[in-house]
């Protein structure tokens, strides 16, 4: 009975430590614009050394998103209608969460954009 009572807890202890790769972490975060979050904004999750889209989402109202991911390396874009791209590139995902804020910027009207119709 002592030998099964140690094993189990042994076993506890591995499972544990383990976590991470078993169930896999978490890599989420927040975008946003000065200090207002944006929603509806597409992310997605690009595996860094390959470069294949892993998976996309769209935030929450308060800006949020999130993935779970292995352990690894990862680029993470966020694209908006009327905001210039964001990435945040090379991510490192070990056994822990991690979470990082992107900032989109309005883009800038260009000379060609702004040209008047109505002439």
């Amino acid at each position: 009975m002592q030998a099964l009572r140690r094993y189990s807890y042994t076993l506890f202890l591995l499972l544990i430590s383990c976590h991470g790769m078993l169930f896999g972490a978490t890599l989420s975060g927040t975008v946003h614009e000065a200090s207002d979050a944006l929603s509806d904004v597409e992310v997605m999750l690009v595996n860094a050394e390959s470069g294949v889209v892993l998976h996309r989402a769209y935030t929450d109202k308060t800006g949020e998103f999130s993935f779970t991911v292995d352990t690894g390396s990862y680029n993470v874009g966020a694209f908006k209608h009327e905001y210039a791209n964001s990435w945040r590139k090379n991510i490192s995902v070990e056994d822990s969460n991690v979470s990082v804020q992107i900032e989109l910027e309005p883009e800038a009207f260009t000379e060609e954009s702004s040209s008047d119709d109505c002439e």
